[in-house]
């Protein structure tokens, strides 16, 4: 059994649909037919050199990610470059390439839903809106209020991150949270979660000049790492999937994509 390629994309539109996407971002069909029989479809953060070693390895004729392997325009596709390596090993394997980025994000259900759910936040609100109607971010109420260092901990623990630092004193009291996954450490996300009445940011990519901004306005923040505040998309995805098409399978990479490990004093070498 298979479904055609177009079957997904309309799935998948239908949860973040493309006009929802950032101007910058490239999302949607990156390689491939729109009319390619897909009975097997592999769901990754990026499509990495191993994750597309992985679909080529269980016969999958799609791999659909969150980062999309093209952002600007190429003037050439060669073996000369990784990039260019990637995009011939998918184009002659005859596997889909297909990105929903910042359309999963913003959607309702998108991303920042997954997470909000995950830490098991309440009352849900919309924060940080660009375009009218649409929200970079969500902010809840934690069900009993934390430390800032143990909130930390919450998230290590809850993304299974190695560590999770944050900014701010550690024994202050965590009541409310704002959310946005990936890289959104920048004043002008700062002053929309406060302006929601976060105390505490939910963010990563942290520059030393945005930490040192969001102290200054009173925000505390935890980097929950780019790669782990979005990780979470993969089997949610899945799921969705699973739920809304017949005829193929959707299966989680097992790549561990995130690129950054803590070395822990005392840890063995």
């Amino acid at each position: 059994m298979s479904v055609k390629m177009s079957q997904i994309m309309e799935a998948i539109e239908r949860l973040a649909p493309l006009d929802i996407a950032e101007d910058w971002d490239n999302v949607g069909l990156l390689v491939g037919r729109r009319d390619a029989h897909v009975s097997k479809a592999l769901i990754a953060l990026d499509a990495l050199d191993a994750v597309i070693d992985e679909a080529a390895a269980m016969g999958a004729q799609a791999i659909i990610t969150h980062h999309p392997a093209i952002f600007k325009p190429i003037d050439r596709i060669t073996d000369e470059t990784p990039a260019g390596r990637r995009l011939l090993r998918l184009a002659e394997g005859g596997i889909c390439l297909y990105a929903a980025h910042t359309n999963l994000d913003a959607a309702d259900g998108g991303i920042n839903d997954m997470l909000f759910d995950i830490f098991g936040l309440l009352n849900r609100e919309f924060i940080c809106e660009g375009r009218p109607g649409i929200f970079a971010g969500r902010a809840g109420i934690l069900p009993v209020p934390r430390t800032l260092a143990g909130f930390a901990a919450t998230v290590k623990d809850t993304l299974c991150l190695d560590a999770a630092s944050y900014c701010g004193n550690g024994n202050d009291t965590v009541r409310k949270v704002g959310i946005i996954g990936g890289a959104s450490a920048n004043p002008a996300f700062f002053a929309g979660v406060l302006a929601a009445g976060c105390d505490t940011f939910i963010t990563s990519d942290i520059k030393l000049s945005a930490a040192q901004a969001a102290l200054d306005m009173g925000l505390s923040l935890v980097d929950a790492t780019h790669y782990g505040s979005e990780a979470v998309f993969a089997q949610k995805l899945a799921d969705y999937l699973r739920q809304n098409i017949s005829g193929a399978e959707f299966v989680v990479s097992t790549v561990d994509g995130q690129p950054f490990k803590t070395v822990c004093i005392g840890g063995n070498d």
